[in-house]
């Protein structure tokens, strides 16, 4: 059995995915459920989950509060939330779970599959996760990119390039590093949006700051500082050469 603790301050919301866990996920058990941070902190002290499903934003502290009050966490997050662009995007930079609410079915058995399936520390995740919560009015400084043997933390100034591979991305970094990243290039074209990527291509999405020279034809190529020419598909010609002015 799964040992879940639920914390939101929605009595409503709570009931609901008591309810849908109940119903739906039958290996979850509910050991515990608190109405705010400073009583879901409380009960974290006294109870070790599994899974936490934790409220974003509540009257008297965030989720975000609760956990760098706790420290260290030892299970799997699955944030709830009904808005905050930020913290949607610091989330996802972190490899860690949403559900947007109302929480639907299918998307709450997904997110319960994968936290019991990957069974993956949490630590390096959430230190990145404060990391960039703390650079708010800031570009994020890192990424988490889940692997299929765990995670890597990366810069994402030191990203060059990304490479669809079928439901896979490939990251290329300074020094010609290569990570395989369990996730779609669409994902991080989305992600990375307002941080200086580009997709120039229907595979390849790159950092702009790491282009090093255009050359002329249909679409034209671009050289990057790993030395790599990418080919720039016509239809995304105009928005590359906007983006540099020329």
């Amino acid at each position: 059995m799964t040992r879940t603790i639920l914390i939101d301050d929605e009595t409503n919301t709570r009931e609901a995915l008591r309810g849908l866990l109940q119903h739906y996920c039958p290996d979850v058990t509910i050991i515990g459920e608190a109405a705010s941070a400073e009583a879901g902190l409380q009960l974290l002290r006294e109870q070790t989950p599994d899974l936490l499903f934790l409220d974003v934003e509540m009257p008297l502290g965030s989720g975000f509060d609760l956990l760098d009050m706790l420290g260290t966490a030892s299970f799997d997050i699955i944030f709830t939330t009904a808005h905050d662009r930020y913290a949607l995007r610091a989330i996802k930079f972190c490899a860690l779970d949403y559900l947007l609410k109302p929480v639907g079915v299918a998307e709450l058995r997904e997110a319960v599959a994968k936290a019991q399936r990957q069974k993956s520390p949490v630590a390096a995740q959430l230190n990145t996760f404060y990391d960039n919560l703390r650079e708010r009015n800031g570009p994020a400084g890192k990424v988490v990119l889940p692997t299929m043997q765990g995670f890597e933390v990366v810069e994402v100034a030191r990203i060059v390039r990304c490479q669809a591979d079928d439901n896979y991305t490939l990251f290329v970094l300074e020094g010609k590093e290569k990570i395989l990243v369990s996730r779609t290039l669409k994902e991080y074209e989305e992600l990375f949006s307002d941080y200086g990527f580009i997709r120039i291509h229907q595979s390849h999405l790159i950092n702009a700051a790491h282009v090093k020279r255009y050359i002329k034809g249909s679409g034209g190529y671009v050289q990057l500082t790993d030395d790599s020419i990418i080919e720039v598909s016509r239809r995304k010609k105009d928005e590359l050469m906007k983006r540099f002015q020329a």
